[in-house]
């Protein structure tokens, strides 16, 4: 299975990212492999905050949320 993951746009409240560019590319990856080794989730719950005590890899986190939010109804009903 090959899997593309572009991220165009990364909006973060609250977070200071010394280079957006490198966390965006980093949220890339990981949701890139969380897609790979896990598919696509089959449900989640609403969207809410991302809790990120001191410590949390951001990116890891960031994809984690992410991909949790790939299993919502209208983001399922998209047929491409």
């Amino acid at each position: 299975m090959n899997i593309e993951v572009d991220v165009r746009e990364l909006v973060l409240t609250g977070v200071e990212a010394p280079d957006p560019a490198a966390l965006g590319d980093a949220v890339r990856v990981r949701l890139a492999r969380l897609l790979a080794e896990r598919g696509l989730p089959p449900a989640s719950p609403p969207p809410g905050p991302l809790p990120a005590p001191p410590g949390t890899d951001l990116p890891q986190a960031l994809a984690e949320a992410i991909w949790a939010q790939l299993g919502r109804p209208a983001c399922r009903e998209v047929d491409r």
